[in-house]
């Protein structure tokens, strides 16, 4: 496991803080959003800007949730005022790791999705982890009780829990420090996992 403690850019529950430009793959925090960039910049008022980041999630519409993954340019005046729990800057280690180790597009037996859709969801009942037993389902992203997953493909096992493939996981520690580590594989018990949203391969195409 390669792990990397020092690319925290902000933490809002141990009050870190570095301004900047930063450049490269960022992974934030947002509420129960998970937001994807490849720029972030803090000013020196502490206002924070995100150009083009990935916002995946679940919204409710008409009293039914659904996922999505859409693109936003973000701005926030004072970045302690808001939303933002985390955001940090991942290793080129980590992500050269995990872009070897993704299977192709082309490779057999995987189920790649043309748009995003959610797989679990617990506070709506949505639970299609039984449907998919032992399928290998593509671009798998994960938010659970303690961080996030980032995976190439996902898996359901025997016993009915995921298993994440290929992984970046961030996440807090049992000091609350925020870690980042790189995964050749990962069994999550479903009772930890908040949700998991399928990216749709149309929306990374954009």
């Amino acid at each position: 496991m390669n792990t990397l403690t020092d690319s925290v850019i902000y933490d809002s529950i141990k009050n870190k803080l570095i301004k900047g430009k930063f450049v490269g793959s960022i992974i934030s925090k947002c509420n129960d959003n998970i937001i994807f960039s490849d720029n972030l910049t803090i000013s020196e008022s502490e206002e924070i800007s995100i150009s083009q980041g990935l916002v995946v999630g679940f919204e409710e519409i008409n009293h039914k949730f659904t996922a999505f993954s859409k693109k936003y340019n973000l701005t926030w005046e004072n970045i302690k005022e808001s939303p933002l729990e985390y955001s940090v800057l991942i290793s080129d280690m980590i992500m050269n790791q995990y872009h070897r180790e993704q299977f192709s597009n082309d490779f057999p037996f995987t189920i790649n999705l043309s748009h995003t859709a959610g797989l679990y969801l617990v506070d709506a009942g949505i639970n299609h982890l039984e449907f998919f037993k032992e399928e290998i389902l593509k671009n798998p992203i994960s938010l659970i009780k303690n961080g996030i997953i980032m995976a190439d493909r996902v898996v359901t096992n025997e016993e009915g829990d995921p298993v994440f493939y290929d992984c970046i996981i961030v996440g807090r520690d049992e000091d609350d420090e925020i870690k980042t580590s790189y995964e050749t594989f990962v069994p999550i018990d479903d009772e930890n996992v908040l949700y998991i949203v399928i990216l749709g391969f149309e929306e990374l195409r954009e």
